[in-house]
């Protein structure tokens, strides 16, 4: 890389401090660099506003000029272009960094201050107080966390919610008048041990309950307007 900036031509004007180019690239240059011109006289570079335009000092004392050769020199040299970089960086991302405060210091940023406290995602989860059912899918399938209204597949035999189960009845629930009929049995409140409450509405329109151990507690029907009848004297008569 050359030291010194000679591209293009300049145009100067005799008492002028503006020095016109042409291809030029006045840009590289910075205050405080000398600028040798037509004339072979030294000045100081004041402004490089852009490309094709540089305000020199003191103002040219040459004839003037039209197309000529010239010369920059980056009197500071590559300390000075670093300089010059650490400065952008330091005016496009100072405000940014101060406004970082004491996190610029944390190897692990805490949820106090915004971050996670964790490098990981076990860790992160633990700091920002997640429960386990943070890592699992939501959906009706085996081991997802349930969405409102979304209990399981209609076509499943059994679902279980909140300890309760409702799932086919096949008839072979002991002491089920209809022991060949299909239906819903709700089980409510069932353990281990085969002890709760059942409900059991057959496909037939009959409804039976029962409550207990579910291996000995025998089976009750309701009756009601679709299995009885109503004699004239107010009683209700199974069908």
């Amino acid at each position: 890389m050359a030291s010194w900036f000679t591209e293009g031509t300049v145009t100067v004007t005799n008492g002028s401090a503006v020095v016109a180019g042409a291809g030029t690239k006045f840009s590289n240059c910075r205050s405080g660099d000398m600028f040798v011109g037509p004339d072979n006289g030294i000045y100081q570079v004041i402004n490089a506003p852009s490309d094709t335009t540089v305000s020199i000092s003191p103002t040219y004392r040459g004839a003037t000029t039209a197309g000529a050769a010239y010369g920059i020199v980056p009197v500071n040299g590559y300390p000075k272009a670093l300089a010059d970089a650490v400065n952008q960086m330091v005016q496009q991302w100072g405000a940014t960094l101060a406004g970082l405060g004491t996190v610029s210091t944390e190897n692990i940023v805490p949820v106090a201050k915004g971050g996670t406290g964790g490098t990981n995602q076990g860790a992160a989860r633990t700091g920002l107080g997640l429960g386990s059912s943070s890592t699992l899918n939501a959906g009706s399938a085996d081991g997802n966390v349930m969405l409102a209204g979304d209990v399981k597949s209609p076509n499943a035999s059994t679902i279980n919610v909140f300890g309760n189960s409702f799932k086919t009845w096949s008839g072979s629930t002991v002491g089920a008048p209809e022991s060949s009929t299909q239906g819903t049995m709700i089980n409510a409140g069932y353990d281990s041990t085969n002890y709760g409450s059942q409900i059991l509405m057959s496909f037939s329109g009959r409804m039976y309950f029962r409550s207990g151990t579910y291996v000995t507690a025998l089976v009750r029907e309701v009756y009601h307007t679709g299995n009885t009848t109503r004699a004239a004297d107010g009683t209700l008569k199974a069908i």
